[in-house]
């Protein structure tokens, strides 16, 4: 989604990722966020996915969810070791 600084709307970027990135390569392709922030951001966007994965386990609906979240904290998981220059 955003790709430009001007357009990148920073509070929410590292607050609520999800809300602001197709995936997280488009966050580790933003500019407009130091490595840091970028690390941060994933970490938390890791958790919000965490949390919809438990709440499956508790028996809540998640609507058939659970294979795409899976995946999606994989390519978090990537994306925090390619930051750390970690590459897997």
């Amino acid at each position: 989604m955003a790709s430009k600084i001007q357009d990148l709307n920073r509070d929410a970027a590292k607050l609520d990722p999800e809300s602001q990135f197709d995936d997280p390569q488009a966050l580790l392709d933003e500019v407009g966020l130091t490595r840091g922030e970028k690390l941060a951001a994933l970490g938390r966007w890791a958790a919000q996915v965490d949390r919809r994965l438990a709440s499956g386990d508790e028996g809540m609906p998640t609507r058939g969810t659970e294979p795409r979240d899976a995946e999606l904290l994989r390519q978090i998981e990537l994306a925090k070791l390619t930051l750390e220059n970690k590459r897997p």
